[in-house]
């Protein structure tokens, strides 16, 4: 029987580049997100549906969290790992201007979703060789003038899957991934809204952001999902509550 994978946010470019990773891995894959796009994955990737189980849920919603659990214990039984890709950025803004809708909203994605996946979906873990890994992100680190919510919940997710990893030790390991820029469609279209505003191309646009990067690019959205293959690995057999920078050299840890 094959291993298997369940992936948040797997219609996006990072999630779906982590589905076709763990397939690529032998895993059997849960794609889970919010839109119907989930759905077409299988076709895109060109595997069976056998191998692919696709749902939308909405992670900010306990009955909806609850029902993805159901279903998974339902069809696979178990799982090996849970990758919590899922996230979005917020709408940048000062803090005394940041409407509190945004605010929550960023939370309620980034920090209170996978509280809510990780405590329905923990008991169906395999223990001694599961994992989780949740993707935080460089500008977790610090705080940005701005980004406020992000930053915040960013940070936040990295000290919640700490706790996580030293209640769940030694049966279930538990870890973080830090992105820098990744080069996704989302990193795509932020260049393009400041090209346009400050009036020059998207290509000069691209080198002025991409040179601040010590190995000068954007990564590809492959880069975070190895990472994300390996920390479910057992090369990673002794790697837990550790939080692994994959940013290109923006900054040190």
């Amino acid at each position: 029987m094959s291993p298997v994978a369940l992936v948040t946010g797997a219609a996006g470019g990072i999630g779906r580049e982590t589905v076709k990773a763990f397939l690529d891995n032998g895993y059997d894959v849960v794609a889970v997100d919010a839109v119907d796009a989930v759905h077409q994955l299988p076709e895109e990737l060109g595997v069976d549906r056998a191998r692919v189980t696709t749902t939308v849920t909405d992670i900010t919603d306990e009955q909806s969290v609850s029902a993805l659990a159901s279903e998974v214990g339902s069809v696979h039984g178990q799982l090996n790992t849970i990758a919590l890709v899922a996230g979005v950025v917020q709408s940048a803004a000062a803090v005394t201007e940041l409407d509190p809708a945004e605010f929550r909203k960023v939370m309620d994605v980034n920090l209170t979703g996978p509280f809510l996946l990780t405590r329905s979906l923990t008991p169906l873990l395999s223990r001694g060789d599961g994992s989780i890994t949740f993707i935080s992100s460089w500008w977790g680190r610090s705080g940005h003038a701005y980004f406020s919510s992000y930053c915040a919940s960013k940070a936040a997710v990295i000290v919640f899957a700490q706790a996580l990893a030293e209640e769940l030790a030694p049966d279930i390991r538990v870890n973080t991934v830090c992105p820098g820029n990744i080069d996704t469609k989302m990193h795509r279209a932020a260049l393009h809204t400041e090209a346009a505003e400050r009036g020059i191309t998207f290509e000069e646009m691209k080198d002025i952001e991409w040179a601040k990067i010590p190995l000068k690019i954007a990564g590809p959205p492959s880069a975070i999902a190895d990472a994300l293959v390996w920390l479910a690995s057992p090369a990673a057999s002794y790697v837990t509550g550790a939080s692994l920078d994959v940013n290109g050299g923006v900054v040190f840890h």
